[in-house]
């Protein structure tokens, strides 16, 4: 079987040479190393024929990406990879393989330049301290991030890596410019919704169960705090509905808000708290376009079980009279009322907004200062909604009224989830990776304040096997990576390259204001090079190089 695998790689090889795709030195070495942009996607058949990664460009207080491509002509079951910074002493240095998955479900709408694997395989987790083995004749990625620390001063820095495979070693290296610029403290909003049920998180503990609320529960809570932080999530929906419990005579509850304080100091702790979000007390009756109805808490021995019930409903009013006036005394004591923004439910649509309106109108009647969010499909919600969060279409379409509404006091993000397709910017891992990058390069164009997406870790039961899954709901296909962008390991998560892209494009969202505080017409033209409309943006790596370059030289400027 060895000699047969030698011979396919030597075969396969030779006609690589033959169409000019690999250099003659290539066969004096049985494995190969090129390093390649980080933006750039590498699948098993990727054929990379000229290495033109050489130097990278980067902002004080920055993390910076290269991308490591191996290839051998034989299956190699010990290969290590070493990254040294030796001129920053204070840098972190990680390299870790890049994994593959599938994409087994097609979409509809899919963009002009939606990538296309010929093996079915695409790139996405970052497998950071996992063995790593080499198939003959296929491309395996290394993704390295080095930390540039505040106090470096400004200069070229050599980064060098060895790579050692059986006899073999290779050296290769590359140098980071760093700039005369310091990274300012992000004011993007930031969040990604995310699960604790514990069925998910098993996946976090080998696949075993854990007792709920128990030690290795909020242990695994913890985790995903820090990774949120690590990535600069500044908000999180943390629900005091769910998360309370109650007791109760006749018309009177008892609520105790301790395991909601639990939940919001792990998550203060960690970093990710600059904003709360109150998860949802609403929910659809049924499909799509039904309406909206509350859930009521109603205790029954040792648990509690939660009512379905319309707004108009004596029971759901009473409940939530109760309930908000606790609630909204309760963050005022903790010092976390000027943080907090209520959700009541998701996606209001033209079919459903009357019920809504009925829900926020009877919130707001009970606290009139409570700040309302929501996902809305609909703009007529004016006086209601306090923060909107349009789609990233919605928002293209409806621009003028959010304009109006910013102009009126309210604040106004965008989200995107399993839509918009088609040319819009998201974060699937069959587009290229810089779109997700430019998301929040979409964000400063547009002077939205936030940017929302529901799926963190809403993992299905083979996350590393097949990267989409299905809406129940509607009955809609997720496409690849829409419900997570992290991956679950033995007590940690491994990030993703699109992951690593979306917090280098909040870096990008505060090098640009911080050249508008600067020089707003320099920003603004340096923006308008890369986004050029809502679903319409420069995606050529070499050029966002060149232009990022560009940003940075103009913040070092005196």
């Amino acid at each position: 079987m060895k000699v047969k695998n030698s011979i396919k790689a030597f075969v396969f090889t030779v006609a690589l040479l033959l169409a000019g795709l690999l250099p003659v030195s290539f066969v004096q070495a049985q494995v190969s190393a090129i390093l390649v942009d980080p933006l750039e996607k590498v699948f098993p058949e990727t054929i990379i024929p000229v290495e033109d990664f050489k130097e990278t460009d980067a902002a004080k207080g920055e993390m910076v990406s290269a991308q490591l491509v191996l290839r051998s002509m034989q299956n190699r079951n010990q290969v290590k990879v070493t990254v040294k910074a030796p001129d920053l002493p204070g840098a972190v240095v990680s390299c870790g393989p890049v994994g593959y998955v599938r994409a087994g479900r097609p979409y509809k709408d899919q963009a002009i330049d939606r990538l296309v694997s010929n093996s079915g395989f695409y790139p996405d987790p970052i497998l950071d301290n996992q063995p790593v083995r080499l198939q003959a004749g296929l491309a395996q990625s290394f993704y390295i991030t080095v930390s540039i620390p505040q106090e470096t001063k400004a200069g070229a820095y050599p980064v060098k890596i060895s790579v050692q495979a059986g006899n073999e070693t290779i050296q290769k290296s590359f140098i980071i410019h760093v700039h005369n610029v310091k990274l300012e403290k992000q004011q993007l909003l930031i969040t990604n919704w995310y699960t604790l049920e514990p069925e998910r998180l098993a996946l976090m503990n080998n696949g075993e169960k854990m007792e709920l609320y128990g030690t290795v529960y909020w242990k695994l809570v913890k985790i995903v705090a820090e990774k949120m932080a690590d990535y600069g999530q500044n908000v999180a929906m943390i629900s005091p509905l769910d998360l309370a419990t109650y007791k109760k005579e006749g018309d009177q509850y008892t609520i105790d808000f301790s395991r909601f304080d639990q939940a919001v100091e792990i998550f203060k702790k960690a970093g990710v708290l600059g904003r709360l979000e109150g998860g949802h007390i609403g929910q659809r009756t049924g499909n799509w376009t039904s309406p909206f109805i509350v859930r009521v808490p109603e205790p029954v021995a040792d648990s509690t079980v939660f009512l379905h019930l319309p707004i108009r409903d004596a029971r759901a009013k009473n409940f939530y009279a109760q309930f908000f006036k606790a609630l909204m005394t309760h963050l005022e004591e903790k010092g976390w009322i000027a943080d907090y923004y209520q959700y009541l439910a998701d996606e209001p649509i033209e079919e459903n907004k009357q019920s809504y309106i009925d829900i926020a109108s009877y919130v707001k009647s009970i606290v009139p200062n409570i700040r309302i969010a929501d996902a809305c499909h609909t703009t007529d919600l004016a006086e209601i909604m306090d923060l909107w969060v349009p789609q990233l279409d919605f928002l293209h379409k409806d621009f003028a009224f959010y304009q109006e509404r910013k102009k009126a006091g309210d604040e106004v993000w965008f989200y995107t989830c399993l839509t918009p397709k088609g040319n819009y910017a998201n974060r699937f891992i069959d587009l290229p990776l810089i779109k997700t990058r430019l998301l929040h390069w979409i964000n400063y164009k547009y002077q939205m304040e936030g940017y929302l997406h529901w799926g963190f870790n809403w993992w299905n039961d083979a996350p590393f096997v097949e990267s989409t899954d299905t809406n129940d709901e509607g009955g809609n296909f997720l496409p690849a990576g829409d419900a997570w962008i992290v991956y679950p390991g033995y007590h940690k998560l491994y990030s993703s390259i699109r992951l690593e892209a979306m917090r280098d494009g909040i870096n990008d969202n505060t090098l640009l204001r911080m050249l508008e505080a600067k020089n707003p017409a320099l920003a603004k033209k340096i923006t308008n090079g890369i986004v050029y409309k809502f679903d319409w943006y420069d995606t050529s790596i070499r050029h966002f190089r060149k232009t990022r370059r560009e940003l940075l030289m103009a913040l070092a400027e005196n």
